[in-house]
């Protein structure tokens, strides 16, 4: 049961896509275990909860930007560009 419960606190703050649904798993899990201590273990874990949501949403916006189907050459005008140039 510890390890479950570690394994949850680790995930809820990490900055991932699925971040909200673990929350809602861990809270479900901490309700089903025991009700008081549920309480205090949620509202010392949630500050970090919405830190982690916030990081992962900021983050977002950047790699929602790149294009991964560009291909990466050297700059031009460097000698590796150039090679690259005249293949």
């Amino acid at each position: 049961m510890i390890d479950v419960r570690k394994v949850y606190q680790k995930a809820i703050v990490t900055p991932t896509h699925h971040v909200e649904q673990h929350w809602r798993d861990y809270e479900n899990f901490e309700n089903s275990v025991s009700r008081a201590l549920a309480k205090g273990l949620l509202s010392e874990y949630q500050p970090k909860y919405k830190h982690a949501r916030a990081v992962y949403r900021e983050r977002k916006k950047y790699v929602h930007e790149i294009d991964w189907n560009l291909v990466v050459v050297p700059p031009y005008g460097s000698p590796k560009g150039i090679s690259v140039l005249f293949l």
